[in-house]
């Protein structure tokens, strides 16, 4: 599920989603996983490698979309781990085209805050950086989700959206309101700035991120968050390439400093293959450092099957 979908919405469209009355479709991926290295936690005894090396593991997801009338658009997304030995709802909302230019959505839906998606088929990396792992470790909801209501339309050649939500952190007397604008001022050049308030912090988180496409089979990004008194900062900045011929590569740094000036900083770069049109291999090494900690690193090689 790609995380721009309101955006996408205020043009009367979901992207991957029935335009015709009564239209129905199920869809959705699996992904296998290998770990080769994980210094992340401590070796197991007496071996000397972290017990999640040299381990398989698959998860998967399955979409169900479908418009009963002209303008309603109905989905839920089910997520599969064989890890978890377990199934849960991931979203589960319609999205209405009130007018032209105005979507009103309802349900549990993706954080529209942050640019990075929750989805593997939408990721250019194998893990989230630092901006989603912030936005996820406020959520009360996992995978980044938010349950409430959104309205988006476009004003001129800026599009606005609003959306009255439960707290985010999980306050049971709170709500937690957002605000977002889109804008493309060139083509190729896509900027977005969001609040979301919250009651943990009894203030709110700020989210600004600028991509960059206008050079062919290029992709430069920057996403920068701030949390009031949870988290000082956190950005991720990455670039992508694609040579064409199925290959492409991507290089991310991003950076998380808490309250105390504590930072996390991780580097990340892959190379990807596009076996065919539905399944793509991502070969992926990153690498952790916490000031005052140990570093460590993390390579995993994974493959993502759409259908």
């Amino acid at each position: 599920m790609n995380k721009k979908l309101i955006a996408l919405a205020v043009a009367g469209v979901i992207s991957g989603y029935g335009a015709a009355a009564n239209a129905a479709e199920v869809s959705g991926f699996a992904v296998v996983d290998y770990v080769l290295t994980d210094d992340s936690g401590a070796p197991v005894a007496p071996a000397t490698t972290n017990a999640k090396e040299s381990k398989f593991g698959a998860q998967g997801e399955i979409d169900f979309t479908a418009t009963p009338a002209d303008g309603v658009t109905v989905r839920m997304d089910v997520d599969l781990d064989l890890t978890a030995g377990s199934g849960q709802l991931e979203q589960a909302f319609f999205a209405w085209s009130a007018t032209e230019s105005v979507t009103v959505i309802g349900g549990v839906f993706n954080n529209p805050i942050g640019y990075e998606a929750e989805d593997k088929p939408d990721m250019a990396f194998n893990n989230h950086g630092a901006v989603y792992d912030v936005l996820d470790g406020q959520t009360a909801l996992d995978g980044d989700n938010v349950a409430g209501i959104a309205v988006a339309g476009a004003v001129g050649p800026v599009t606005l959206t609003g959306a009255f939500l439960n707290d985010i952190s999980g306050a049971d007397e709170e709500n937690s309101i957002a605000f977002i604008a889109n804008y493309s001022p060139m083509e190729g050049l896509d900027l977005e700035v969001g609040l979301v308030t919250q009651d943990a912090a009894a203030e709110g988180v700020t989210n600004f991120n600028v991509v960059y496409t206008g050079v062919e089979n290029l992709e430069v990004g920057l996403d920068y968050l701030t949390a009031d008194e949870l988290v000082d900062s956190a950005y991720d900045i990455w670039a992508g390439y694609n040579f064409g011929a199925g290959f492409g590569v991507n290089v991310r740094i991003s950076e998380t400093e808490d309250a105390a000036a504590n930072t996390t900083e991780m580097t990340a770069f892959n190379v990807s293959y596009k076996v065919a049109s539905n399944l793509k291999a991502v070969l992926e090494a990153q690498s952790t450092d916490v000031s005052g900690g140990d570093s460590s690193d993390l390579t995993t090689l994974k493959f993502v099957a759409t259908f």
